[in-house]
């Protein structure tokens, strides 16, 4: 017997969809525990105190969450950046 091959279309999820998701929920898991996670160096600095002077835990979420996905988005124009750079030799 062999296996059913999987499809793309209504009742399946295309590979780039399943990439943004498990990338956005891992980036709002690491959001949601940074503000009560303690500092190594001991600081208690967080991206939310650039736009409020005491931010509140949703606030400090909303901020790490933008500043992870900044990350990401730097990490994959780096990573696109260079295929583009590796396949026009």
């Amino acid at each position: 017997m062999s296996e059913p091959e999987l499809e793309d279309g209504p009742s399946g999820l295309s590979d780039w969809l399943v990439a943004v998701l498990l990338t956005e929920g891992t980036a709002l898991l690491i959001a949601l525990v940074t503000p009560v996670t303690p500092s190594k160096s001991g600081s208690n600095w967080s991206p939310a105190d650039l736009f409020t002077a005491d931010p509140s835990y949703l606030e400090k979420v909303m901020a790490s969450f933008v500043t992870v996905n900044l990350m990401i988005a730097v990490l994959g124009l780096f990573a696109w950046a260079a295929i583009r750079w590796d396949r026009s030799k």
